[in-house]
């Protein structure tokens, strides 16, 4: 935020759970003491509206902004909401969403469905033929290119099913597997292992990076079917950019997980098939890419399905609703303020 010129406060804050543990009493703890530093700052910076998404900062910010009399915009990501933001919805004057899916857990004229914001990189990337993209990444452009990504992270799992899975997936596509940095080494020993007796050409189909940043967007892009998890921002560039998927939720630590929420709405719209982390194994992914990528009629639907979820101005109308929200509070802050001074 400071490096984009935006004024920067930090408050204290705990992790709400749903379990009883010592992390859980002492994240309640911090509520309190989180809530009475953002009164402080709302009253020193006097923002005409408050605006969160998600996360347990969300809830001392959402009550400081209660207590100020400040409304409040709170958006929603995933299908299913945090623990946090189901508390701090009805202090809401408006909430948004990202998806249709989860506006049945706001009830009510106040919730609305903009989307989540996407990078301007991936939507650029609607202008260009993933086979030019292909063959700017050192791929054969004509050739299927299979995306594979666990995250940020990565995911230990899902690395090794598709380095078992390779010698099976290379006679029919390429494969770009990012590993996340602390994967990287034992996945290019496992990689190296399921191409051993390969022959050249076809190793030379599989590229394994350990991360990407700058060059996710044209990767994506370039994919014709991707593998990954199933957060909402994953999705949310999936839908824009109209890629069919292979989704494996995240594994909860307790009780669901939003991403499997995610993944179960993307797969009902028959954007993509769904595989649970413990579910996947090398010949089930083999089968199901092969399946996917042969049939051009297929992808063809799921790019479609995909795309019924985009919202590529959803960073736009987020924004022009803030807004709304803040000039009806300063409009009506200077209309009692003119009053005052007229008594």
């Amino acid at each position: 935020a400071p490096s984009a010129g935006f004024a920067f406060a930090v408050i204290k804050a705990g992790k709400l759970r749903r379990y009883i543990s010592w992390q859980t009493v002492t994240g309640v703890a911090r509520v309190p003491l989180g809530m009475a530093q953002a009164v402080g700052i709302m009253r020193r910076f006097a923002p005409d509206a408050v605006f969160t998404s998600g996360g347990y900062v969300a809830v001392p910010a959402g009550l400081a902004a209660r207590l100020n009399g400040v409304p409040l915009m709170m958006h929603q990501q995933d299908v299913p909401p945090n623990l946090s933001n189901k508390l701090i919805a009805p202090l809401a004057t408006r909430i948004s969403v990202a998806f249709a899916d989860s506006l049945s857990y706001f009830p009510g004229s106040k919730a609305l469905q903009l989307g989540n914001p996407v990078r301007q990189q991936i939507l650029d990337m609607r202008q260009v033929s993933p086979e030019h993209t292909r063959h700017q990444l050192g791929f054969e452009a004509e050739l299927p290119l299979l995306l594979v990504t666990g995250g940020s992270q990565g995911a230990r799992h899902l690395n090794q099913v598709v380095c078992q899975a390779l010698p099976g997936l290379l006679p029919h596509c390429q494969v770009l597997q990012i590993s996340g940095k602390q994967l990287f080494e034992e996945t290019r020993e496992q990689a190296s292992q399921a191409m051993a007796d390969l022959d050249v050409e076809t190793r030379r189909r599989y590229q394994l990076v350990a991360y990407m940043d700058e060059e996710m967007p044209a990767a994506l892009e370039a994919s014709t079917l991707v593998l990954c998890r199933s957060g909402a921002a994953t999705l949310s560039e999936l839908a824009v950019l109209g890629k069919p998927s292979i989704l494996v939720p995240l594994p909860p630590a307790i009780g669901s997980s939003p991403q499997e929420a995610n993944a179960e709405m993307f797969g009902r719209k028959m954007a993509a098939e769904v595989i649970r982390d413990a579910e996947m194994k090398p010949e089930m992914l083999v089968e199901r890419v092969i399946s996917i990528i042969a049939s051009s009629t297929r992808l063809e639907s799921m790019a479609k399905a995909a795309l019924s979820f985009a919202k590529p101005q959803a960073a736009q109308e987020i924004a022009a609703e803030v807004m709304n929200i803040a000039q009806k509070n300063r409009a009506k802050t200077n209309k009692r303020s003119h009053e005052g001074a007229n008594i």
